[in-house]
């Protein structure tokens, strides 16, 4: 069976959704999405370690099927590589 997810734009996917769709893609993780009144996306993310991560005003029109979701992932997965080290870095000096 195809994903529901195929064809569809960001935008058209319902918080729920998008919050199962990348659930899904981050095992280790709580995903929570707010849709804002823009109808930019928000998702924060809770890591095991309790490590919180923001991104907000995401353009959800830029983010196609399967594969912006996938893409989304992979940022936000470089964003907390990046936070994490920016922190680590910080708390060493």
């Amino acid at each position: 069976a195809l994903s529901p997810l195929c064809g569809e734009l960001m935008d058209t996917l319902t918080k729920a959704e998008i919050e199962t769709a990348l659930s899904a893609r981050l095992p280790k993780c709580a995903v929570k999405c707010a849709l804002n009144a823009d109808g930019s996306l928000s998702v924060t993310v809770t890591a095991h370690g309790m490590d919180q991560f923001t991104i907000a005003n995401i353009n959800r029109a830029h983010y196609h099927g399967v594969s912006g979701i996938n893409r989304l992932v992979r940022e936000i997965r470089e964003e907390m590589v990046i936070a994490r080290q920016s922190f680590w870095l910080s708390s060493v000096g």
